[in-house]
């Protein structure tokens, strides 16, 4: 689907529009709806050998997960028979909900497929466009909705991230820059203020920091060492002045990483007392919940999740002995906060038969309280996790979380330019200084009642 913006291109109007006008434009606005999901949504990676795919949720008000779609993006009937679109192993959600990015960890060794899925407002997912990069790409992260940052994954060569501008208006997948980042780069995270990257390079025990320039290229920001402990799976705080890691089966295959980062430069450095001793073993991951008072780390051989609280000062891990065990070994695939819940994967399928969506809602003291059962994502290998809240709901202009003909009248009632106030006007929902054709575009696309 497209978005408004791209679809209808009609002059402003400086009058109130008459009844014969709305009828034209609430049948523009019906055939053309606003891309992202409606709800808070979850979307979920299936990393398959023979078949690959992404499954949309939606997350109900009290948590539970429901399946909206599932969208195979690759199929194979044997090992021997190549698909690009198998093994769907990272992904990333667009800043806007609009589009996800999709990379592909199958068997070559030369290129992977980059698969560009639309969200719908209802969920349900569709391929927008398909584009080679350079193997593999392990992790990705979208920096803004023009630019993504894509990692060149490679055990026999330098490692780099990579820079591609996207503009799904003609639509153009162009390369911008790539960035050398070590050895063994598998995890990359982008500051909440999207001006600044950090990759990681476990086997030189290293993360790179890069400042980001408004034409999506980086510049190198600085390199902190974290041996003798590997920095897996990093996480970036809320506030963007902190990153943790997973040291894996390195230094007693205990340790969390820690390092600091500095709010001008934006390089980080290992925090004092780094790293820190987890209770489980083979720490992978580690994110911190939207608050940042915890730090959930999961876990590989022992396929837990540990609750940790950073809520001092210095943002030391300290262990709370809650704890989540999905089970067997290796069956952890992948975290993600949103909002006030911890969603984590299950992609066992071998052992006991149990692989899905789990979901729980992360208690003032850091327990998690699980919301209804694992729910299946009907697809294989359930890994990579992306997570959606909209912002707030798009063409509610008196804010009363419903679109109706009472934002419309309240639309209409401050139609023409806004006046001059400390803040813009609410009405003004395109943000160009004025209340016309195009905020009411917006209403009417978002209609709810």
């Amino acid at each position: 689907m497209r978005d408004l913006s791209t679809q209808i291109h009609r002059p402003r109007m400086t009058a109130v529009p008459h009844a014969w006008m709305l009828s034209i434009v609430i049948g523009a606005a019906t055939a053309a709806a606003h891309g992202q999901a409606a709800f808070r949504a979850a979307f979920v990676a299936n990393n398959g050998n023979l078949e690959g795919s992404v499954t949309s949720y939606r997350i109900h008000d009290d948590g539970t997960p429901e399946v909206v779609d599932r969208l195979i993006t690759g199929w194979t009937p044997n090992s021997q028979t190549f698909h690009p679109g198998t093994n769907a192993y990272s992904m990333s959600l667009s800043p806007n909900g609009r589009f996800l990015a999709v990379g592909h960890a199958t068997s070559s060794q030369t290129v992977e497929q980059l698969t560009l899925i639309e969200v719908a407002p209802d969920g349900t997912l569709s391929v927008f466009a398909t584009y080679l990069v350079p193997d593999s790409p392990l992790g990705m992260s979208w920096i803004t909705d023009e630019y993504l940052a894509v990692l060149r994954t490679n055990l026999s060569a330098t490692n780099h991230v990579r820079v591609y501008r996207f503009d799904p208006a003609i639509p153009q997948f162009g390369f911008v820059q790539e960035r050398a980042t070590g050895a063994f780069s598998t995890s990359i995270v982008v500051s909440p203020d999207r001006q600044a990257l950090y990759v990681n390079d476990s086997t030189g025990y290293q993360v790179s920091s890069f400042t980001v320039n408004g034409d999506g290229t980086l510049n190198p920001a600085g390199v902190a060492f974290t041996g003798p402990t590997y920095p897996l799976g990093l996480g970036i705080n809320r506030t963007g002045t902190r990153l943790y890691g997973g040291g894996g089966i390195s230094n007693s295959g205990n340790k969390v990483v820690g390092l600091d980062i500095d709010p001008v430069t934006r390089t980080a450095t290992l925090m004092s007392g780094s790293p820190f001793i987890s209770p489980g073993a083979s720490p992978k991951l580690a994110i911190t919940s939207g608050d940042d008072r915890f730090l959930f780390v999961a876990h590989g051989t022992d396929a837990t999740c540990r609750v940790m609280s950073i809520d001092n000062p210095a943002g030391t891990p300290i262990d709370t002995g809650f704890m989540f065990d999905v089970g067997f070994q290796g069956t952890l695939g992948d975290m993600r906060v949103l909002d006030d819940l911890l969603l984590i994967t299950d992609n066992s399928t071998i052992f006991d038969g149990v692989k899905g969506l789990y979901s729980f809602t992360i208690q003032s003291d850091g327990r998690l309280a699980q919301n209804g059962p694992i729910v299946d994502s009907e697809g294989i290998g359930p890994q990579a996790i992306a997570a959606w809240t909209p912002l707030a709901v798009p063409g509610d202009v008196d804010g009363d979380g419903v679109v109706n003909f009472a934002d419309v009248l309240a639309l209409l009632a401050a139609w023409g330019p806004c006046p001059k106030k400390p803040a813009p006007c609410p009405e003004d929902l395109s943000g160009n200084g004025d209340v016309g054709l195009d905020d009411l575009l917006i209403v009417l696309a978002n209609w709810t009642e």
